[in-house]
């Protein structure tokens, strides 16, 4: 059963420790009835401070905990693996892990410079979606371009455009 002492002594717990506490089963459940509890007994005696105290100690602990649960996030990537979690932070967890990678990848993809080629058109051609999924053209016969290196060579190998050496 969660207490007013109980929440201090997990705020004091997550203050103190760069890991996560071990947090008692069911704690979102239980925390949620004593807040309920609590309620009720404030409207019944007028005396609201212990909740609204409770209310900004759980705000505290929710804050910390989010924090380092983004922080072992980023480090799970580099293979650590997270501590005291509890289920509904797992999800919250695996969530914030998959972002991160899925980021990664798109910031890799950002950086990769794409080799390009000049190529001149033989022959007439019709756009044409490239293998990065961009439009490329209409071209006409004699149009000179640059085009990233895997669609010139597509384009070569169909005779449709011929490569131009640069320089010597």
């Amino acid at each position: 059963m969660i207490t007013y002492e109980t929440l201090r002594k997990i705020q004091t717990q997550e203050k103190s420790s760069s890991k996560l506490v071990k947090l008692p089963e069911n704690f979102f459940r239980d925390v949620k009835n004593y807040l309920e509890r609590k309620e009720k007994l404030s409207k019944e005696k007028g005396n609201y401070l212990e909740l609204q105290s409770a209310n900004r100690i759980l705000e505290e602990i929710f804050e910390l905990r989010e924090k380092k649960i983004l922080n072992l996030a980023f480090y799970n990537i580099k293979g650590l693996k997270p501590e005291n979690l509890t289920p509904e932070e797992k999800e919250f967890f695996e969530k914030v892990v998959k972002c991160i990678k899925e980021f990664k990848k798109i910031r890799k993809r950002m950086m990769e410079r794409e080799e390009k080629e000049i190529v001149a058109f033989i022959k007439d051609a019709p756009q044409f979606v490239g293998l990065n999924l961009k439009n490329y053209g209409p071209f006409k016969k004699g149009d000179i371009v640059v085009l990233p290196k895997e669609n010139a060579k597509l384009l070569i190998e169909k005779k449709v455009v011929e490569k131009i050496q640069v320089g010597d």
